[in-house]
Parts: C-alpha cells; structure tokens; sequence
C-alpha cells in the first residue's frame, strides 16, 4: 500500500477517535435518555465537549475533499512525492486541529484549517507536475 494510502487509514482512525471522543462527551452532558431518544427536540453540547464535537464534524465537511483528491491522483495515476507529503500534512493538520480548536487560543485552529487545505491542494499539485 502507498504512503498517501496509509495516510488515508490514519484519517479514517482519527475520525472514529473523534467520533468516539465526541459521542462520549456528548452522552455525559446531555444523558443517555437523550442520546437514545429520537431527539425531536435538538439540543447541543457546551464548552468543551462542544468544542470537540464541532472539531469532529468540521472534519466530516473536509474529509471528502481529502478523499477525493486521493481518488483523482490515483485515477489519473499520478501520485508522487507531492501526493504523499499532501496527504500526511493533510493528517497531521488535522491532528493537530482538535487540540487546537478544544485548548489553544484563537488564531491557532484556523492555521491548523489552512495547513489541511494546503495538504489537498499538494496532492492536486501531482496532477500537473
């Protein structure tokens, strides 16, 4: 398997870790009979639990763009060096961005965002290189 591949699986693994990490937090706060009922009546989660819950779904909007990116490099078969520095940035940007977005003061998070996007656009980079 390719390095950008691996890449991928370590993305799918830290999205189910802050899927897990999110769903926890969320069951403490809001109680399991909420959790387990059809929630009609929406509510969120606050302070930090909320913060690591909108860390995990602001990775759900980006993750197709990641994944798709992959798919036209391979289809194209393009990939290259470009492709693998994109995509591991792309997941250590994203690693990054949960820590930043639940602990570190304003102006991190966003350069954490702009490091992933800069990851997708390296791997588009392997299409015209």
């Amino acid at each position: 398997m390719t390095s950008d591949l691996w890449a991928l699986a370590a993305a799918i693994a830290l999205a189910s870790v802050q899927l897990t990490i999110a769903s926890v937090l969320t069951l403490r706060q809001l109680g399991g009979e909420w959790v387990a009922a059809p929630r009609d009546a929406p509510r969120e989660v606050t302070g930090l639990s909320g913060r690591f819950v909108r860390a995990h779904r602001n990775l759900l909007e980006i993750f197709p763009q990641f994944v798709a990116a992959l798919f036209v490099v391979h289809a194209a078969h393009a990939v290259d060096q470009l492709t693998c520095i994109g995509a591991w940035t792309f997941v250590a940007a994203r690693f990054l961005y949960v820590p930043a977005y639940a602990f570190a003061p304003p102006g991190v998070r966003p350069v954490c965002w702009l490091a992933a996007w800069a990851g997708i656009a390296t791997i588009l980079a392997d299409l015209f290189w």
